[in-house]
């Protein structure tokens, strides 16, 4: 999720946890947990020391379940120094634990509801543990705590009770799209033959615009089927040129009733497959090849003086509108050597 949807959530819970003995005011306890929720996300310093350390410590140790409690003492104790030399307020770490804990926890489980992945067992493991229910960026879940965190403040009286409710609401929210979750896959093995196919993998991911709305990827040994549905959809929503972006986005989810199932081959083309499979194997691609989850070639280009294959995880590629995360090489065709790159917007860029 975004790191401001982290941010209020840890704030709903923290107004919603507090007690009548609670050491922190108020007003206090809830912007510490709108702080202390969104630290983990400190981790995006790693950009600044290139796509390939970002994509190796994103959602790492700063979102392990395992670390968890030494970041939290952590902060509980730079706070405690904090109150003790800049306020009139003076904590012991201790007395902030809890709340630190409790922040934590709630951002870390708002990644594993994503479909990105998140490592918590970092540092002992680098497996990414993921319960897509969630779009990592979901108007309707930040809505929710907008308007409840809102009406706690203007209702000072209930405010508790208020955040509390929008709590039980998220709650509630998350387990019918775990609902709708099911459905999606269930749609995808009522019309593929899985086993014919040898699957390997069935997965239904959340996409933008609605909770309604979910991409079905079957990988098997050299393909991957996906398609986009939306479970509730009668008919194909219809579009024209003067729409805006999110109409468009929103109109490739077809009825559950359209078989239309795109068929991807993992490495490309026919023509492809030899340097794809070169390029995939490569040691530079250790950090790609570890990210992504459900690779394929996004594009192959034979160019008058080499030849250069990119890869994408389907994951995040929204059909011909959105494809984030592009790396690959050109092979120049006489020296055959590499150069690996990454594609933006069409433009190369530095692979690290």
């Amino acid at each position: 999720m975004d790191t401001l949807t982290h941010a209020l959530s840890g704030m709903l819970v923290a107004k919603a946890s507090y007690r009548k003995t609670e050491v922190l005011p108020y007003w206090l306890r809830s912007w510490l947990g709108f702080w202390v929720a969104a630290f983990p996300d400190i981790d995006f310093i790693s950009r600044f020391f290139g796509m390939q350390a970002y994509l190796t410590y994103h959602r790492g140790i700063t979102h392990s379940v395992i670390m968890m409690p030494i970041w939290a003492i952590i902060l509980a104790w730079l706070l405690a120094k904090a109150f003790s030399r800049f306020s009139r307020y003076q904590f012991s770490w201790r007395e902030l634990l809890p709340l630190c804990l409790l922040s934590l926890g709630v951002h870390i489980f708002g990644d594993i509801i994503t479909a990105y992945g998140t490592e918590v067992m970092a540092p002992f493991s680098a497996v990414r543990l993921s319960l897509p229910t969630t779009f990592i960026i979901d108007l309707y879940f930040s809505g929710i705590l907008l308007v409840f965190i809102l009406a706690s403040f203007l209702i000072r009286k209930h405010s508790k009770n208020i955040a509390l409710g929008g709590v039980m609401v998220l709650m509630a929210y998350v387990l019918v799209q775990g609902y709708w979750l099911r459905l999606a896959i269930s749609e995808a093995y009522a019309s593929v033959p899985t086993k014919k196919l040898q699957a390997k993998k069935v997965v239904a991911i959340p996409q933008p615009v609605s909770p309604l709305n979910w991409k079905i990827i079957i990988e098997t040994q050299d393909r991957l089927f996906v398609r986009y549905i939306n479970l509730y959809r009668i008919e194909i929503k219809a579009t024209a040129i003067t729409d805006g972006m999110l109409s468009r986005i929103d109109a490739l989810y077809t009825p559950t009733t359209e078989q239309n199932w795109l068929v991807v081959p993992k490495m490309g083309s026919v023509v492809a497959q030899p340097l794809a499979k070169q390029v995939w194997q490569a040691h530079e691609f250790k950090q790609v090849r570890r990210f992504m989850e459900f690779p394929f070639v996004y594009r192959f280009e034979n160019l008058e003086e080499m030849q250069c294959v990119w890869f994408a995880d389907q994951r995040f590629v929204l059909a011909d509108i959105r494809a984030p995360f592009i790396f690959g090489a050109c092979q120049h065709k006489q020296s055959k050597a590499f150069k690996f790159l990454r594609l933006i917007d069409g433009e190369l860029a530095p692979f690290n």
